[in-house]
């Protein structure tokens, strides 16, 4: 099946941020190359271990986004591009329940709601996590939307 205006693009890396690419232009109705050095499976992403930070908020910490903002930009030495970090704490929690709805397996609190966890210098609790395998959690969820659109010929895989 032919994208919807004959372009095909080309996607440079398996890893999480390939994989999220390849979905989101997929999803637009273009044919997409994704060429990776490895299988995607074994990208690098599968070692990120802590989490996804979002702020979220469950623990009534008075987190939020602009925050999360402040945080970022603060631990990076204010050397960060900050018009990208804010739109990326801006959608950050709703790209973390994306990922629950994909499947997931983030911990869980005694009630089965999200579990989050102060990590990497944060003030407030807003990591997501998979116990110690989020990357490779984050990378499975991402890969098995991928090949949903490769099996319909939207993508391939190189």
């Amino acid at each position: 099946m032919a994208s919807k205006n004959g372009i095909k693009i080309i996607v440079v890396g398996g890893g999480l941020a390939g994989l999220a690419a390849t979905m989101k232009i997929a999803e637009a109705g273009h044919d997409v190359d994704l060429f990776s050095v490895v299988p995607v499976k074994r990208s690098h992403s599968v070692c990120a271990q802590g989490g996804i930070n979002g702020a979220v908020n469950t623990k009534g910490e008075g987190d939020s986004p602009f925050k999360h903002f402040d945080d970022t930009v603060y631990g990076g030495d204010f050397l960060a591009n900050q018009t990208p970090v804010k739109r990326m704490c801006d959608m950050a929690p709703q790209i973390i329940y994306l990922f629950d709805r994909m499947g997931v397996p983030f911990s869980r609190t005694k009630e089965g709601l999200l579990d989050f966890r102060r990590f990497g210098g944060t003030l407030h609790h807003r990591t997501a996590f998979a116990g110690a395998s989020t990357g490779q959690q984050l990378l499975y969820a991402l890969d098995e939307q991928v090949r949903s659109f490769e099996s319909k010929g939207h993508v391939n895989k190189y």
